[in-house]
């Protein structure tokens, strides 16, 4: 019974964000959720690279039968 109310509250508490969120930023929302996710994406971009640079024997791919540019 308790989770269930509590998970009735969670449920109106995001509905009322995201209707907040759509109300007030009206046309710009679009901009900021592509704003939100790029900065969500260059952060995970950064993450990501810091831990490839932290393993060990982590340099670029190895081409095996072909050059840089694809040809045999």
């Amino acid at each position: 019974m308790k989770d269930d109310l509590l998970l009735i509250l969670t449920a109106l508490v995001c509905a009322g964000g995201a209707w907040a969120f759509w109300h007030y930023l009206g046309a710009q929302a679009l901009g900021a959720l592509s704003t939100i996710a790029l900065i969500a994406l260059a952060a995970d971009n950064y993450r990501l690279r810091r831990r490839l640079r932290q393993t060990p024997g982590s340099g670029p791919p190895i081409l095996h039968g072909r050059n840089r540019r694809g040809d045999t």
